[in-house]
């Protein structure tokens, strides 16, 4: 019987050992940034959905403002305060004090 002779292995090249290791870091390296955007666009993400939950609620009390009937009463709400009318019975109190 013929013995099978063992091929001797191939050790790889010093240039193919660092270029697999230059591959491997960029890919490492790569990662890395993709999590750190992933993770600044999630908090964008909340952030942004804190400011739709705010402008909901803004347009919510608009259009319940709008639903208001226009009569007496509302007239004076909006003209004391949007623009600072009174009554001639109202006592209205001044400081010229600034914090």
């Amino acid at each position: 019987m013929a013995k099978q002779q063992k091929q001797p292995k191939k050790k790889s090249s010093f240039f193919t050992k660092v270029a697999f290791f230059v591959f491997i870091s960029f890919c490492a390296i790569t990662l890395f940034q993709l999590y750190g955007q992933i993770t600044a666009y999630k908090e964008e993400i909340a952030v942004t959905e804190e400011q739709i939950a705010y402008y909901q609620a803004q347009i919510e009390a608009l259009n319940q403002e709008l639903a208001t009937p226009i009569d007496y009463t509302y007239i004076r709400k909006i003209a004391k305060s949007k623009l600072n009318f009174s009554m001639p019975d109202d006592i209205i109190f001044y400081n010229d004090l600034s914090n």
